[in-house]
């Protein structure tokens, strides 16, 4: 009877009816409290339901219950990585990986934790193991593809994904990829239909709905560049991420200190140094500015998720703000009090933007309270001015710029950050 259960669980889980099939498993553990399988699938039911913490005690159980068991492991490990736990997760994987050396699935999912860590060659590695025990596991060919897009070998990731492809035409995961592959490839238009087909096939799957975002704007040859950038940085370890960000902002104060000790050269550099702080703040503000632009697209509107959407109201109405204030201050007069807060709105677009890329929790409240501090400071700037408190004026423009500039860096730090739960 509880064997009956399990499988009629099972078969409901994979439906997505999970309110059911965890009522499947609840009543197969008042059969038998001791059934490590049930509480292994409770955990992955919570986990749908976002019960954390429960979901870690069910698989920690099952774990107590049966610790030769492989599938136990891999039900925890599921539960850690849905936690923000990579490293535990790794730990639960490979035990389950020790265990049953054979299963696939394990090691589609421990290419997955190495891609998210932006491990691409171990993903790699990950992926083509998990082939040798099964060479037409669909999840171990996507995860290798990624991984060889990511390396810069797109041919073979091409050809994994056309046999993925070609196995099971109607996997949404490997025409995900395949529209990823092709935008990689600067194919936008071809990416797109495998995007859409990959959502007609799970309309749920927000790797495709983000790959349609992307291949809209694409058509603009401004962005079109952006994202090569965008992309050929993502490939990059985090380190030299920051190396090359940090090599940047050290670079054009080199080149400033250069172009004052060297009158006859500064023009050449000041010119340098302009085109380096307009492609800078650019790679800030190109994806909400042009996600704004999409809201007039007759479909990229319908592709903006609910986050995106609210990202460019924000963004816009701060534009809005800062080109009304610097016309308003060409009025007689005027000039004095909305000539600067007008540019510092418009730079406050940099920490508003991380706001939305930080994940929910201290990282978003604490990009929040910064974007607060500095939109009270432009408002208490030119009542100072009006006032004729011009050294509290002084003190206000100081800190701003210490917030702003902290904001910038400080910012990145926070935007990656991974919040558990």
């Amino acid at each position: 009877m509880t064997t009956a259960r399990l499988l009629r669980g099972m078969h409901l889980l994979n439906l997505g009816r999970t309110a059911e099939a965890e009522r499947e498993f609840r009543a197969a553990l008042a059969e038998d409290a001791g059934d490590p399988q049930a509480h292994a699938l409770l955990a992955r039911c919570l986990l749908e339901r976002k019960e954390y913490d429960e979901a870690t005690r069910e698989a920690e159980t099952a774990v107590g219950l049966a610790p030769d068991a492989a599938d136990v492991h891999f039900a925890l490990a599921q539960v850690w990585r849905e936690r923000q736990y990579p490293d535990r997760a790794a730990r639960s994987a490979d035990e389950a990986i020790r265990l049953d050396p054979e299963n696939a699935d394990y090691y589609a999912f421990r290419a997955l934790l190495y891609f998210e860590a932006g491990r691409w060659n171990e993903a790699l590695t990950a992926a083509e193991t998990g082939l040798r025990c099964n060479s037409e596991h669909v999840a171990c060919n996507n995860f290798r593809a990624m991984a060889l897009v990511k390396l810069g070998r797109r041919s073979e990731a091409g050809q994994t994904i056309d046999a993925a492809l070609a196995r099971d035409p109607e996997d949404a995961f490997s025409h995900a990829n395949k529209g990823w592959a092709l935008l990689e490839a600067r194919k936008p238009q071809e990416a797109m239909l495998h995007f859409r087909e990959a959502l007609r096939l799970d309309p749920t799957m927000e790797y495709a709905r983000v790959g349609i975002v992307e291949a809209l704007k694409a058509r603009n040859p401004i962005y079109a560049l952006f994202l090569r950038y965008m992309l050929w940085m993502l490939k990059l370890p985090s380190q030299t991420q920051w190396a090359i960000v940090i090599g940047g902002y050290f670079g054009q104060k080199f080149l400033g200190n250069l172009a004052d000790n060297n009158p006859a050269l500064a023009p050449v550099l000041y010119v340098i140094i302009i085109a380096y702080i307009v492609f800078a703040i650019f790679t800030w503000l190109a994806r909400p500015v042009f996600n704004l632009l999409l809201r007039l697209h007759p479909f990229g509107r319908l592709a903006l998720s609910t986050e995106e959407i609210r990202e460019t109201n924000w963004i816009g109405g701060y534009f809005l703000a800062a080109i009304l204030c610097f016309g308003l201050s060409f009025i007689p007069d005027w000039w004095v009090i909305l000539r600067l807060p007008s540019l510092w709105i418009a730079l406050s677009t940099m920490p508003l933007f991380l706001v939305f890329r930080c994940a929910e929790g201290w990282p978003r409240t604490t990009m929040i309270c910064v974007v607060a501090a500095l939109g009270i400071l432009t408002i208490m700037w030119p009542a100072a001015i009006y006032t004729a408190e011009f050294d509290t004026a002084e003190q206000l423009a100081s800190v701003f710029w210490m917030i702003f500039i902290g904001s910038i860096w400080g910012g990145q730090l926070i935007a990656g950050a991974r919040v558990r739960r």
